[in-house]
């Protein structure tokens, strides 16, 4: 399932940067770390499909074959 395991990835891939944002203090929104960018880049990727909460309903009408949206 591409789906839960895209849903996983970027989820803990968001942590990661939001971390390391936070570590970096007033420098983390400055081009010149790349944080900023890399969180705009992973914000894109987590929400191509749509956000968490539609990727756990695909997920569930994958495993329960019941659909929770039209």
């Amino acid at each position: 399932m591409p789906q839960d395991l895209k849903m996983h990835n970027t989820g803990k891939a968001r942590q990661v940067i939001l971390a390391a944002r936070d570590l970096l203090g007033g420098n983390g929104i400055l081009l010149d770390f790349h944080v900023m960018r890399h969180l705009a880049d992973m914000e894109a990727i987590h929400t191509y499909e749509g956000t968490e909460t539609i990727q756990a309903l695909i997920v569930g009408r994958d495993i329960t074959g019941v659909a929770a949206f039209a």
